[in-house]
C-alpha cells in the first residue's frame, strides 16, 4: 500500500502552522524513513498517517483510498511506539494475538498466527512470558509482532529504538529490515539518528521546520544534498564549510556562489590530478579504527579523515575529492554548475 499526501498542512489551535503544504508518495512495499531534528515534523506525518491527527488542509491517500477523515481503526494500519505499551498482564503469545482476538477472530487461528509472527521476529521461545521478564530487544520484537497481527496496510514505527542501547540498537535496526523484507508491509520508521536511517531505509524523508528538505535513497542524500541543511545534517563527521572566499586563488565559482562545502574524505594526500589547497595540519588523532586529522585553512579548521601525509604542525598541500565538494548559495540551495580551477 503506498501513502500519498498532497498539500498537506497542520495547524493548531492558537495558529502555529506546524506542517506546510506537504506533498509526497511514499512507495509501496519500501522501507522509508522519517528523519530530522526535533519539532522537523516527523512523528506530526506519522500520526496523521495514522489517523491519531487530522489534517487541517490537504488530502490522504492509501493506494487509491482517500483516509483523510478516516479513523486509525478505519485505516487498519499497525502501530509501535516508543515504549512498546504491551500489556504486562498477558504473556507473549496473549500480546501478540490480542488484536485478532478483538478481531473475533477464531482462537485456534489467531494462537496458530500468533506463533508464526513470534517466529517470524525470533521470540518463538519466549511465549509464556510476561513482558516484565523480557530485555527491551525482545519487548520491541513482540510489538512489532502484535502490529503485524492486524495485517495492516502501513506499519508505523515511532523511534522504536530509542529505549535501547547502542549494540542493541544496531541489532534490532538489522532486524526490523529483516521483518520488513520477509512481509513486504509499507514501514515507516521515525528517527533522529541518521546513522539508524542510512541503515534501514530504502529512502529517507529528512524534514525541517515543517518542510521537507529532500526525499531520496540514503547514499543520494549523501552525495548530492538538496541544501546546506541535508549535506550538514546527513554525515559524519559533520561536512566541513568556508566561505567560497577562501578559495578564491584555487577556484572560478558562480556569481551566486556564497560557501562550499567539503566532506571529510574529501581531503586527500595531495596529487597531480585534483585541486589542491595550502594548509596546516593541527593534529592527527586515532579513535579506535577511526583516524581524523585537523586542518587549518587561513585559521579555519577542516576535519579530513584520510591519510593526508603531513605531520602534526607542518605545512603542505592536499587534494580536494570534487565528488565530496558541494557549492551553495545565500539561501542554502545547492549549486549544480561545476566551479573551473584556476
Amino acid at each position: 500500500m503506498d501513502v500519498r499526501f498532497e498539500h498537506v498542512s497542520l495547524t493548531y489551535n492558537r495558529g502555529n502552522e506546524v506542517l506546510h503544504d506537504i506533498d509526497f508518495k511514499l512507495p509501496d512495499g519500501e522501507l522509508i524513513a522519517l528523519l530530522g531534528p526535533s519539532g522537523g515534523g516527523k512523528s506530526t506525518i506519522l500520526n496523521l498517517i495514522s489517523g491519531l491527527l487530522q489534517a487541517t488542509s490537504g488530502k490522504i491517500y492509501f493506494g487509491e483510498d482517500e483516509v483523510t477523515k478516516k479513523t486509525a481503526l478505519q485505516r487498519g494500519v499497525g502501530m509501535v511506539f516508543q515504549n512498546y505499551a504491551l500489556y504486562p498482564h498477558m504473556s507473549v503469545i496473549d500480546n501478540i494475538a490480542f488484536p485478532m482476538k478483538m478481531a473475533k477472530v477464531d482462537k485456534k487461528q489467531r494462537l496458530t498466527k500468533a506463533r508464526e509472527l513470534a517466529t517470524l521476529v525470533r521470540v518463538d521461545d519466549q511465549l509464556d512470558k510476561f513482558p516484565s521478564g523480557l530485555s527491551g530487544g525482545q519487548q520491541q520484537r513482540v510489538a512489532i509482532a502484535r502490529a503485524l497481527a492486524k495485517n495492516p496496510s502501513v506499519l508505523l514505527l515511532d523511534e522504536p529504538l530509542s529505549n535501547l542501547d547502542a549494540r542493541l540498537r544496531v541489532e534490532m535496526r538489522e532486524e526490523i529490515r529483516r521483518i520488513q523484507q520477509e512481509t513486504g508491509v509499507t514501514t515507516v520508521f521515525v528517527t533522529h539518528d541518521q546513522s539508524e536511517a542510512m541503515h534501514v531505509a530504502d529512502h529517507i524523508m529528512l524534514l525541517n521546520d515543517g518542510f521537507i528538505q529532500q526525499i531520496s535513497t540514503p547514499q543520494s542524500l549523501y552525495e548530492t544534498p538538496a541544501n546546506r541543511f541535508v549535506s550538514r545534517f546527513i554525515g559524519d563527521p559533520v561536512i566541513n564549510e568556508i566561505s567560497v572566499n577562501e578559495l578564491e586563488n584555487v577556484f572560478v565559482f558562480p556569481d551566486t556562489a556564497t560557501s562550499i562545502g567539503i566532506r571529510a574524505e574529501a581531503l586527500v594526500a595531495a596529487n597531480g590530478q585534483q585541486p589542491q589547497i595550502k594548509v596546516m595540519v593541527k593534529e592527527a588523532q586515532l579513535f579506535g579504527r577511526e583516524y581524523q586529522v585537523r586542518l587549518l585553512l587561513n585559521g579555519h579548521e577542516l576535519i579530513a579523515t584520510n591519510d593526508v601525509q603531513l605531520n602534526p604542525g607542518q605545512v603542505g598541500m592536499v587534494s580536494l575529492d570534487m565528488s565530496g565538494v558541494h557549492i551553495f548559495n545565500e539561501q542554502g540551495k545547492r549549486l549544480n554548475k561545476e566551479v573551473q580551477t584556476l
